[in-house]
């Protein structure tokens, strides 16, 4: 069985084009970067939930799930009136 390969400018191109996708990729999950919540217990055992928004480098927590709730709510409410 014989093995082609492809000419250097053709692997050349092909790699470009992926780069591009990949770097639009990129560009596209950071453009619309998703809040990060998670939760934690102190050592009483609480529930405490933590709230990370990258858009503005907020950082929250609250001793509640509505809580949590309230903030993300109110972040997609004030950006889409932006």
């Amino acid at each position: 069985m014989k093995t082609q390969t492809l000419p250097s400018s053709v692997l050349s191109t092909l790699f470009t084009q992926l780069n591009r996708f990949w770097s639009f990729l990129i560009d596209m999950g950071s453009r619309y970067p998703d809040v990060r919540v998670w939760q934690r217990h102190d050592r009483r055992g609480q529930a405490i939930w933590h709230g990370y928004d990258p858009t503005n480098g907020d950082y929250v927590s609250f001793g509640t799930e509505d809580e949590i709730r309230s903030w993300i709510e109110q972040r997609y409410y004030t950006r889409d009136r932006d």
